[in-house]
């Protein structure tokens, strides 16, 4: 294998996750995710803490944090990576992470990090509530009060918040709705993004081939569709998997001519080298691990907002 750094580095606290619980693969990713995006209740849910609300689930900051641990990792032993048949110095721009804690972080676990030491208060936002008559209003400048007659209809309660809103441009008008003091850029897919991470950290610690990442026992690299449902040592066409890339009318690595259904059950003999390259530089979708772990050091998770890493 091509090594991805100029010199060898040794990993003490950044290590891969293994796959924990049930192994069988329950329905595609992508369905999972949607369903976690577009149910409210599902999404509010895991995303409350204490009467305040996070732009994504605590899960999501459990991987920021980690791609932050690495990344501290690798800057105090001044690695340089090669991507893109470039060098990339490895260097965390502390001065993005004010509050972090980053002299002690690698020795911390997140939900010691995230809820004993506070650390949340970083990615939080109050929700909204209905004040008493006692209540004090705020005089801060992030606070919005507004009165409503409780007598009206919620319809028109809401064109109102709208129209105050369009004349006096209360709110932040931000795409994710959340302006917290770090927020995440770019949606997040939650076995993509171990799978990435997984991948970076078992080729830096330079111990197993391409194939015995992809096909560990321990699930480093978890199956995120159909087609790898068993695991990625054997990849067979489903009809879901199928659907879709006709739907996008885009050809993938798996994809033949002729009609899909001709296809399914199809055994694909699995490349872990393309596999493994994939992981590690994305695709024209989305991002590889080193183009995260560069974000990362910049201050940026997932997507740095201007910086793509690869001119």
């Amino acid at each position: 294998m091509a090594k991805i750094t100029t010199k060898p580095v040794k990993l003490k606290y950044s290590k891969p996750v293994r796959k924990v619980g049930s192994s069988k693969y329950k329905g595609r990713e992508s369905s999972r995710q949607d369903d976690e995006f577009y149910n409210i209740k599902t999404r509010d849910l895991s995303k409350m803490v204490d009467g305040s609300i996070l732009q994504k689930r605590i899960a999501q900051y459990r991987h920021w944090f980690k791609f932050v641990v690495l990344a501290k990792e690798l800057s105090d032993q001044d690695a340089v990576i090669i991507f893109k048949k470039k060098e990339h110095e490895i260097k965390l721009d502390e001065s993005m992470y004010e509050g972090w804690g980053l002299d002690t972080i690698v020795s911390k676990n997140f939900n010691d990090w995230f809820f004993k030491e506070n650390h949340r208060d970083l990615f939080i936002n109050d929700i909204a509530r209905v004040m008493s008559p006692k209540d004090k209003v705020s005089s801060s400048s992030d606070k919005v009060t507004i009165e409503f007659d409780s007598n009206r209809r919620l319809a028109d309660a809401i064109k109102d918040l709208r129209r105050l809103n369009n004349e006096q441009d209360l709110f932040k008008n931000e795409s994710s709705g959340m302006k917290a003091k770090f927020s995440m850029n770019g949606r997040v897919i939650e076995h993509t993004l171990q799978n990435r991470y997984n991948a970076l950290v078992l080729r830096l610690e330079g111990k197993l081939s391409n194939k015995e990442i992809v096909t560990h026992e321990l699930q480093y690299i978890r199956p995120t569709s159909m087609k790898t449902k068993d695991g990625y040592s054997t990849q067979v066409e489903h009809k879901d998997d199928l659907a879709i890339q006709e739907s996008q009318k885009r050809t993938t690595k798996y994809q033949v001519e002729h009609s899909s259904e001709s296809y399914l059950g199809r055994v694909i003999e699995p490349n872990y080298a393309i596999t493994m390259f994939d992981l590690m530089t994305g695709t024209n979708n989305s991002w590889g691990a080193f183009q995260i772990l560069l974000s990362v050091c910049d201050g940026y998770f997932i997507k740095h907002p201007t910086k793509t890493y690869t001119e």
